[in-house]
């Protein structure tokens, strides 16, 4: 009965070869047509990305071109600075040629224009490959970028507080031995500057007299008298790439002594969030985001025992003991300083104040002897520390189309 079965089954199946067969070839035909066609375009697709890329290059090497003659400004080929308006190639007009080995690759135009900022500048390169003009085919690639030159805020003075100054003890103050960034003041406040003790403040006012209102010390200063020393969110954010990439970045509360020293560079402590304070307006950054810094005296790295370069402080700074910097402190909250032996500060200190306007208190004990002593060049280049060239801004370089 079984074997009845099972060959009424298999006769059941006669005839289906040829059809499966065929069905196989229709696939395989398929399949040989679709990498037929494949093969075909391929290198037209493979050509295609390379001109792209090729292009790209060449838009690239526009902005290269631009950034050079930022920095170069006295050099002929160079873009002055401040810049006015750009002459060509650098006005967009002029097709400059793209040569590897005496062989043209392509052509590109740049223009360069002010930023929103006095140290901002927007590059747009467009690049074509082989060349922009003729009816043959060609790649066309456009490329935007803003750069940046980090700001001297040049402030007026070698203490300047946007609130309340207290200076006591042996404090001293002095903007005399440097004039070459025009004559500052010893302190410069937005509400009263308070002298006690054998401090002394002195102004760059031709005399050797300390403590005179309105030229060694400038106090009740309205605050938009302030705006231009103080750093935008996008400069912070600047100087904050930079730091990162020197390894000099920092969040939070952070003590810098003996076990933790501060090496030469770009120091920034940011807040704990590593959000800019008050990014979304006023008084929106809870000061318990804030960053609070501690320096003593055996803090640098170098082993001049002095640190060089730029402190940025999102929140509050206290420097204490014999503390030797060269460059610029820029706090954008309280700042306190009690300095002992030889310690100094020669460049510029900012303090923004930007919550609490209590008074920055400078050698308030009465055994120290903080010094700031006004130094145009320091405070400038951050102790040579700080890049004076223009460097492209994170996040704005973009390929457009047009």
């Amino acid at each position: 009965m079984l074997f009845h079965r099972l060959m009424t089954f298999m006769r059941g199946q006669r005839g289906v070869a040829l059809p499966m067969a065929l069905i196989t070839l229709l696939i395989l035909s398929a399949l040989i047509v679709a990498f037929s066609m494949m093969a075909a375009s391929e290198p037209v697709l493979a050509n295609n990305q390379l001109q792209v890329a090729q292009t790209r290059a060449v838009a690239e090497s526009g902005v290269e071109r631009a950034i050079w003659a930022l920095n170069n400004p006295a050099n002929a080929s160079g873009i002055p600075n401040p810049l006015v308006t750009a002459a060509a190639p650098y006005d967009g007009t002029t097709a400059v040629p793209v040569l590897i080995n005496g062989t043209q690759v392509g052509v590109f135009t740049v223009a360069v224009t002010n930023g929103t900022t006095a140290n901002e500048r927007n590059i747009v390169a467009t690049g074509w490959t082989p060349t922009n003009t003729g009816t043959g085919p060609k790649v066309k690639q456009k490329i935007q970028v803003t750069v940046y030159q980090t700001r001297f805020l040049d402030p007026p003075s070698a203490l300047t507080v946007r609130g309340e100054i207290g200076v006591g003890g042996n404090a001293l103050i002095d903007s005399r031995s440097d004039r070459s960034c025009g004559d500052k003041a010893g302190t410069f406040s937005k509400g009263v500057t308070s002298v006690g003790g054998s401090a002394d403040i002195y102004g760059a006012d031709g005399n050797n007299v300390h403590n005179q209102d309105g030229t060694d010390l400038i106090q009740n200063q309205p605050d938009a008298s302030f705006d231009p020393y103080t750093y935008s969110g996008a400069e912070l954010n600047a100087l904050k790439t930079l730091a990162r990439k020197n390894g000099t970045y920092y969040q939070g509360a952070v003590t810098f002594n003996s076990s933790n020293r501060m090496p030469n560079g770009i120091v920034y402590v940011d807040t704990v969030s590593g959000n800019n304070i008050d990014a979304n307006g006023a008084n929106t950054t809870s000061t318990s985001d804030f960053a609070s810094v501690d320096i003593d005296g055996n803090a640098p790295l170098d082993g001049s025992h002095i640190f060089s370069g730029m402190l940025i402080v999102a929140g509050s700074l206290n420097i204490h003991g014999n503390f030797q910097m060269h460059g610029m402190v820029y706090v954008m909250n309280d700042f306190t300083y009690l300095g002992t032996g030889t310690g100094q500060i020669v460049g510029a200190v900012m303090s923004q104040n930007i919550r609490d306007t209590s008074a920055t208190s400078i050698d308030t004990d009465t055994s120290g002897n903080s010094t700031i002593i006004w130094n145009c060049g320091y405070a400038k280049t951050g102790g040579g520390q700080l890049p004076q060239t223009f460097t492209i801004e994170s996040g704005t370089y973009r390929e457009i189309s047009g």
